[in-house]
């Protein structure tokens, strides 16, 4: 038992080691999203039109530019609670966001972001 609380600590602080700012200092900088990822324009959002788990975005459309007032959106289907696949890309207004519909046999998610690359 001691042996298993030794390795699962060693793993533990390892794990913590990984994302320490010594280790990746640039993830820490106030810098890393630069202005120009999401500057006047609007931000950057991913815009794939069918991700399945374990395979990953089989319709991807590259990225897409919101306009004023619009978010990253994604959008996650569950059937039996396992997710079948999700959409990502940008909204078209807020009512999209944040809603969860929950049916008898489906669980619609939808959650938003407003920070440049935030649905990747």
């Amino acid at each position: 038992l001691k042996s298993k609380i030794t390795a699962l600590f060693l793993d533990f602080s390892f794990s913590l080691r990984l994302f320490s700012p010594l280790w990746c200092p640039s993830l820490f900088s106030p810098y890393f999203f630069s202005p120009v990822l999401g500057g006047v324009g609007g931000l950057i959002c991913r815009l794939c039109n069918l991700s399945i788990p374990f395979h990953g975005c089989l319709l991807d459309f590259g990225t897409c530019r919101t306009k004023a007032g619009q978010y990253c959106i994604t959008e996650v289907h569950f059937k039996g609670g396992i997710q079948w696949y999700s959409v990502k890309g940008c909204t078209e207004n807020l009512d999209k966001c944040f809603k969860e519909i929950v049916t008898a046999r489906e669980i619609y998610y939808a959650y938003c972001c407003h920070q440049p690359l935030c649905n990747f």
